[in-house]
């Protein structure tokens, strides 16, 4: 079935109409775009409710200097928890490969004197 009127092809002056968005509360997320934006036009925005002009810079949040030590105490703390962690890390490594060697130097003296003590059995039999 064909339609009476076929899709036309978007003119260089046309603009999408986009519908807008609502989210599961009701709530505009997406506004649809405004036909012709202007020099002074103020934006709104639905997401984080602001309303402010499309000029306008972003204001710069600063610390205040007990928040600044706070987080440098807090990042140095954090630095030396990790490299104590690394440290004992490596102490428990090497300890359990000092009972590792020590556990087989033990092996091979007690193999050695069993090796031993049967090879003077056989010696003293054959006298």
């Amino acid at each position: 079935m064909s339609t009476p009127f076929p899709p036309r092809e978007p003119l260089p002056g046309d603009r999408a109409h986009a519908p807008a968005v609502f989210d599961a509360f009701g709530n505009q997320i997406f506004p649809p775009p405004s036909p012709m934006p202007q020099a002074g036009h103020r934006h709104h925005c639905a997401v984080c409710r602001c309303d402010h002009t499309a000029g306008h810079s972003r204001e710069v949040s600063r610390l205040s200097p007990g928040v600044a030590v706070a987080l440098g105490a807090g990042g140095v703390l954090v630095t030396g928890v990790v490299l104590v962690a690394l440290l004992l890390s490596v102490a428990v490594v090497a300890a359990s490969v000092a009972v590792a060697a020590l556990s087989l130097a033990v092996v091979a003296v007690v193999l050695r004197s069993l090796l031993n003590s049967t090879q003077d059995q056989r010696r003293t039999r054959r006298r």
